[in-house]
C-alpha cells in the first residue's frame, strides 16, 4: 500500500528522508527542503506515477503544545497555546505538506517540509506540477513562505500593498491596513450569457467609473 511509497523514498533518498509515520492510513514522509523538488520529480516521473498534486498546505505551529490539545478545558495556571507573552515560539515553526496522488495506482503520500521562522525559503515545484503555481502563491500570500524559483511569486488574494500574512498565528486580528487608491480593473472574466446590464451591454459598462470602453471588444 502507501507504506511501500515511503519505503521507496527511503531506498532512493536515504539522506533526504528524515522520518516517517502513519496516522489513520495517511502516510507521511518528512524530507529535507533542499531535496523536495528532486523527490517530487521522482514521485511523478518514476515508478510511483504520482501525476496529481492535490494541494500544498501550511501549518503555523507558533507556540503550539501537543500536551495542551487533549480537548479538555485549561486549568487556571495553564498557558494558552498561542500566548507569545508567556511562551517562546516553537521551532521549526512552519510545516509544509505536499499531498500527491497516483491516479493509476490509487495511492497517496504526503511529503512534509519543516521550516524555521527565520528561514522560510523552500524550492518551488512548479516545474514538476503546474498546479503548484497557485498553491505556492497562496502560501506566499497567506503565510509568507518564499518559494525559490517560482516564475511569478506575488500575492494572489490580498492586494499588493497589504502588510503582513493573515494566516500566521501572530497576525494581529485588529491590524489596520494602509488605505490605497481604488484600482482600475479590466473587464471581469465571466461565462456565456448576458451580463448584469442585459444582452448587448458590455460587462465593463455596468460598473461606475469605467471610461473609454469599446463596445465591440466585449461580449
Amino acid at each position: 500500500m502507501a507504506q511501500a511509497l515511503v519505503d521507496l523514498l527511503r531506498d532512493n533518498f536515504k539522506e533526504a528522508v528524515l522520518s516517517s509515520h502513519s496516522h489513520r492510513g495517511d502516510e507521511v514522509a518528512v524530507v529535507r527542503r533542499e531535496s523536495v523538488q528532486e523527490i517530487c520529480r521522482f514521485l511523478k516521473d518514476g515508478e510511483a506515477r504520482m501525476q496529481l498534486l492535490r494541494y500544498i498546505a501550511c501549518v503555523d505551529l507558533l507556540t503550539y503544545d501537543t500536551e495542551m490539545t487533549g480537548g479538555g478545558a485549561l486549568a487556571s495556571n495553564e498557558v494558552p497555546a498561542y500566548d507569545l507573552a508567556k511562551k517562546a515560539p516553537r521551532e521549526p515553526r512552519f510545516q509544509l505538506g505536499y499531498n500527491v496522488y497516483s491516479v493509476v495506482r490509487k495511492q497517496s503520500v504526503r511529503l512534509r517540509v519543516e521550516l524555521r521562522s527565520d528561514d522560510v525559503k523552500v524550492p518551488t515545484v512548479t516545474s514538476v506540477w503546474r498546479t503548484a503555481d497557485w498553491w505556492e502563491r497562496y502560501l506566499f500570500d497567506m503565510f509568507g513562505i518564499d518559494f525559490i524559483g517560482h516564475p511569478n511569486l506575488k500575492r494572489i488574494l490580498m492586494y499588493p500593498e497589504f502588510q503582513g500574512h493573515p494566516l500566521r498565528k501572530d497576525y494581529p486580528t485588529r491590524k489596520r491596513q494602509p488605505l490605497v487608491a481604488e484600482l482600475e480593473f479590466p473587464d471581469l472574466i465571466r461565462g456565456p450569457g448576458p451580463g448584469p446590464g442585459g444582452a448587448g451591454v458590455p460587462m465593463s459598462q455596468t460598473h461606475v467609473g469605467r471610461k473609454n470602453v469599446d463596445p465591440t471588444t466585449y461580449d
